[in-house]
């Protein structure tokens, strides 16, 4: 069999940019999972057919093949962690941990968290509740390759199931037009980090109309994702029929063992004979992301995610914050809803409705006659 790598290369002259939109991609380790298989009655972006790659590339679960290979071949870096004492925490944290997702801000402890590889420090906004530590939380984050992880600020660490709020029933989550990854403590290992830093790259570092290290237009809502996607015909993984977006963060995950595994995915992978079936998608995603899913070297300073500036106090309420002001302003996309409890049609800015697009999740969307 050829070379991946040379496939990829070969390939990725003949796709054009597009432009499209953002929205929080949330996974939900319930029965409620949104995306678990392609389904149009739900998920209009449903990748035809609901094919995917088989045998299965194995690459999804916590101590799967996927997650053993990333551990062995990635790295930590070492890190300085160092307590806020402000009596503050980042507005984007309590927005979404306290506002949207309804936990107790006072058992929130800010950190931040200096990697050996970049030394603008990342913040780690970290419920106690949480079982794991925040250093094993800090140690999980500094094995991703820092190429990928400049995508992002912030990290959100809830507790898991059975601590103090019931009404929670998400997983992991990426708002990538803030940078952040936001989930349980139980969600932090590393094939759950490589997707959702995935979906904080498309809308950053791959995105076509960002100016960085700002965020802008996602890559896979682009016409030349779609068209990847489409002429292939079949999905990285079954996850990723469910929409172009999950099918663009688990391609990175494929990209990401091609370049680190030694002789590359389709060694990895047994010689997997159908990996030609998502030829398309690996030579769009290496063309505007590759160069950041490699391990070693340091952050770019002019593409890291910027450090949190936007404070409040621990305890106040919020109405009117900077995120819910990003949100309202991602025209014509903005987040407005979706598996929490809080209702968010107040998010949308003048001229815009919050519509339910499907059962997870409602964005802000033109007004009729504006």
């Amino acid at each position: 069999m050829a070379s991946l790598k040379h496939l990829v290369l070969a390939l990725a002259a003949v796709l054009a940019p597009g432009v499209s939109g953002r929205q929080l991609q949330r996974r939900d380790a319930s029965a409620n999972d949104p995306y678990p298989f392609c389904n149009p009655a739900t998920s209009p972006d449903c990748i035809e057919g609901g094919k995917y790659v088989k045998p299965d590339l194995d690459f999804s679960d916590q101590n799967d093949v996927g997650d053993v290979a990333y551990r062995q071949y990635l790295s930590t870096h070492t890190f300085t962690l160092s307590q806020w004492t402000n009596g503050k925490i980042p507005e984007a944290c309590y927005y979404w941990a306290v506002t949207a997702d309804h936990w107790n801000a006072a058992d929130f402890v800010v950190y931040n968290v200096t990697f050996s590889d970049c030394p603008t420090p990342f913040v780690v906004c970290y419920n106690n509740k949480s079982p794991k530590t925040v250093s094993e939380i800090a140690t999980e984050i500094s094995r991703i390759p820092i190429g990928m992880r400049q995508a992002t600020s912030m990290y959100v660490v809830y507790g898991d199931q059975g601590s103090d709020n019931p009404s929670y029933t998400g997983y992991m989550a990426t708002a990538c037009w803030d940078g952040i990854i936001i989930g349980r403590s139980s969600g932090y290992f590393t094939t759950s980090l490589v997707h959702e830093t995935g979906h904080a790259v498309d809308c950053t570092l791959a995105s076509p109309d960002a100016s960085h290290p700002a965020s802008g237009s996602s890559f896979s809502g682009t016409a030349a994702w779609h068209s990847a996607a489409d002429t292939d015909g079949y999905a990285v993984t079954a996850y990723g029929t469910g929409n172009y977006a999950e099918d663009f963060a688990d391609v990175g995950r494929a990209v990401l063992l091609d370049n680190i595994y030694p002789g590359g995915l389709s060694a990895w992978s047994n010689n997997n004979p159908n990996l030609t079936q998502i030829a398309h998608q690996l030579a769009a995603f290496e063309a505007v992301a590759g160069a950041y899913y490699v391990a070693g070297g340091t952050c770019d300073v002019a593409k890291k995610f910027p450090f949190p500036t936007n404070l409040v106090s621990v305890g106040t309420p919020t109405t009117t914050t900077t995120s819910a002001a990003n949100l309202a302003t991602a025209t014509p996309y903005g987040q407005c809803g979706g598996w929490s409890t809080y209702t968010g049609a107040t998010l949308c800015g003048s001229g815009y409705t919050c519509t339910t697009l499907n059962p997870y999740y409602a964005q802000c969307t033109p007004t009729p006659g504006h």
